[in-house]
């Protein structure tokens, strides 16, 4: 945690003046780096979030896919790339907070080889099931899958995921009697979910959805500390009774560690404005996500409480890099 404060700390304190390098960035297109594949959310968050900025910096922000290993091959692109301010990664939680818990051979430090920019959304999860479930109600599911008789399956985005650790967070917290069936990626294990052949599922409110408002999937609860406008009829974990079940995925802007800080403030500061851009903010409220816009220093202190929180979860269960 200390080397995250610490870094954002001297990003504080430099992001008031512009120095000689920062005078004329951006002076050619800028590679964002996604760890992973095109088309899912952090994709197309990263790709709108792209045009907005590009426009108001006057050059291009190149998409770079670069998925595998839970997001760690993208992430450790950037930490070796040049700290210039023209490589930078928009990540979500797990090659930041989740994968260095998973595997004994981290190629980086994500605390001392990144630097924070901002965190950009917060994404609360859904628990859902199917249109076709018994179950209409959290506190149904709670009942058939409490005591040892209890046959009821979780299906996740792969060992290791947010998917998989929310879905472990409430089997603990709600004292749920759960197997938890892995899938490699969301899309397989919603289409299983869809086809009743696994009970529920916790899955970014984006990710659900669209599934949700065409009447497929059935929302119990959402993981946020109040209700979601888009889904105001679905309560929160902490109306049903288990207000440690709240969690979130979350995307951020990240840099090579030795971006000079104002390049960083200046990537935080156009991050920020794009983000709040009425286009973007409709967008985001239609996806159920949440603006965060945090400065360098608080995202740096949140992705070190985020490590702690889940490592500890993720050791707990044995969870694996798949």
């Amino acid at each position: 945690m200390h080397k995250f404060l610490k870094s954002a700390a001297a990003i504080a304190l430099g992001i008031a003046a512009l120095s000689v390098a920062a005078q004329g960035y951006p002076n050619k297109p800028i590679r964002v780096v996604i760890p992973f594949p095109a088309g899912g959310p952090v994709d197309q968050t990263a790709r709108a979030l792209g045009a907005k900025m590009g426009a108001a910096l006057g050059q291009t922000l190149v998409i770079d896919n670069k998925g595998g290993a839970g997001g760690l091959i993208g992430a450790d692109a950037v930490a070796k790339a040049p700290a210039d301010g023209y490589t930078v990664l928009f990540s979500s939680a797990g090659a930041l907070a989740i994968v260095p818990h998973l595997t004994a051979s981290m190629p980086y430090d994500p605390q001392k080889d990144l630097i924070p920019v901002t965190q950009a959304l917060k994404v609360p999860a859904v628990l859902v099931v199917s249109a076709a479930s018994p179950y209409k109600t959290f506190a149904e599911l709670k009942a058939a899958a409490t005591g040892q008789g209890s046959k009821i399956n979780y299906a996740s985005a792969g060992s290791g995921t947010t998917p998989h650790l929310q879905a472990e967070l409430l089997k603990r917290e709600a004292q749920l009697n759960i197997n938890h069936i892995p899938y490699r990626g969301a899309a397989p294990a919603i289409t299983d979910i869809l086809g009743g052949q696994v009970d529920m599922m916790m899955v970014d409110i984006p990710v659900a959805l669209p599934f949700i408002q065409s009447g497929k999937l059935r929302a119990l609860a959402v993981t946020n500390s109040k209700r979601i406008p888009i889904m105001k009829d679905v309560p929160t974990m902490a109306e049903l009774g288990v207000p440690k079940a709240e969690a979130y995925n979350w995307y951020g802007m990240l840099a090579p560690a030795r971006t000079p800080a104002d390049i960083v403030g200046k990537l935080y500061t156009t991050t920020g404005a794009a983000l709040h851009s009425p286009e973007l903010l409709k967008q985001f409220e239609q996806q159920g996500v949440e603006v965060v816009a945090s400065k360098p220093e608080e995202f740096g202190a949140f992705i070190a409480a985020e490590s702690a929180r889940w490592g500890a979860l993720a050791k707990a269960v044995g969870a694996k890099l798949d």
